[in-house]
């Protein structure tokens, strides 16, 4: 029997969410998130919105999570998934250019998937500064979390 196994970003965000849990953060909602940095232990949210676009309109990231020694002025990770190709490599300069010029947070990207173009993703880790502190793979993704950086 041949089984074709299917990701897709949903599965991606899942990928991400059990590692952060993993990790020994634990979900919050929305409305409680900011408020709760007084708690001291490791949180975070999905799906919070965030600030204004570079087009004015609002941005809703993936994830916001607090830990206080780790990332006690929280980090953003935005997930993204294409396993086809498509207009995804025009989507990169746009969440690049909101997260160097709008979030209020440093950030890292988790993307795979393969259905982008090889350049398009050495780009976007080209410019990779002290806002966007990284890009990596489901794989770097978790040998970083198993480091201890998450």
């Amino acid at each position: 029997m041949n089984i074709n196994l299917v990701f897709s970003s949903v599965d991606l965000r899942q990928f991400v969410e059990n590692i952060l849990r993993q990790r020994g953060y634990k979900q919050l909602m929305r409305e409680k998130f900011i408020a709760a940095s007084s708690l001291k232990q490791p949180f975070y949210t999905q799906q919070l919105d965030l600030c204004s676009s570079i087009y004015g309109g609002k941005v809703r990231c993936d994830f916001v999570l607090y830990h206080p020694t780790k990332h006690p002025d929280f980090l953003i990770i935005e997930s993204k998934w294409q396993q086809t190709s498509g207009s995804v490599d025009e989507k990169f300069p746009y969440l690049v250019e909101n997260i160097k010029k709008q979030y209020p947070y440093n950030t890292l990207i988790v993307i795979d998937g393969g259905g982008y173009k090889r350049n398009a993703l050495e780009w976007m880790k080209n410019q990779v500064d002290d806002k966007l502190i990284g890009v990596y793979g489901m794989d770097d993704f978790q040998h970083l979390a198993h480091e201890g950086l998450i």
